[in-house]
C-alpha cells in the first residue's frame, strides 16, 4: 500500500493523516461561507463597505466598526485553514507580536475573533492604491 504524499486534502485543506492500514481520509468542512456584500453587517458589529482582495488565506474587506466608529480592514480566514486548532493558535499567537510593532509602514493589527464558526482578524485600514500580492491579501 502507498501512503499519500500530501500533508493537507487539495479540495478542503484538511490534514491528512495516513495510516498504513487505513488509507487517508479527510471529512469535508461544513462551515458555511457567508457571502458579504455592502450593507451587510458581519458579526452584529462590522458593516460591508467593499472587498479589498482575495487571498490565500481568506477574503479581505473594508468595513465599518459600528461600535467604535471607525473604518478598519477585516480579514475573513477561509474555513478549511480555520478548521486546524493550530492554525488558529498560530494565527492568535502573531496578532499578539504583531500587536506590539509600532511603524509607519505597518499596518496596526486589532484582533482574532470568531462569529458562528467564521474566524476573522481585524486590522487598520490603510488606504491607497492596490497591493496585489502583499502580504495581507496572502
Amino acid at each position: 500500500m502507498t501512503l499519500p504524499t500530501q500533508i493537507f486534502c487539495g479540495d478542503c485543506g484538511t490534514q491528512l493523516i495516513p495510516s498504513k492500514d487505513i488509507p487517508a481520509q479527510t471529512r469535508t468542512i461544513e462551515t458555511p461561507v457567508q457571502e458579504l456584500t455592502r450593507g451587510t453587517v458581519f458579526a452584529d458589529r462590522y458593516e460591508i463597505i467593499e472587498e479589498l482582495g482575495t487571498g490565500g488565506m481568506g477574503k479581505v474587506y473594508r468595513v465599518e466598526d459600528t461600535k467604535a466608529k471607525e473604518e478598519i480592514a477585516l480579514k475573513l480566514i477561509k474555513p478549511e485553514i480555520a478548521a486546524d486548532k493550530k492554525t488558529i493558535d498560530r494565527f492568535r499567537n502573531e496578532l499578539t507580536t504583531a500587536r506590539k510593532i509600532r511603524h509607519k509602514n505597518i499596518c496596526g493589527m486589532y484582533d482574532l475573533g470568531e462569529d458562528k464558526g467564521n474566524y476573522y482578524i481585524t486590522m487598520e485600514y490603510v488606504p491607497g492604491e492596490d497591493l496585489t500580492g502583499s502580504w495581507i491579501l496572502g
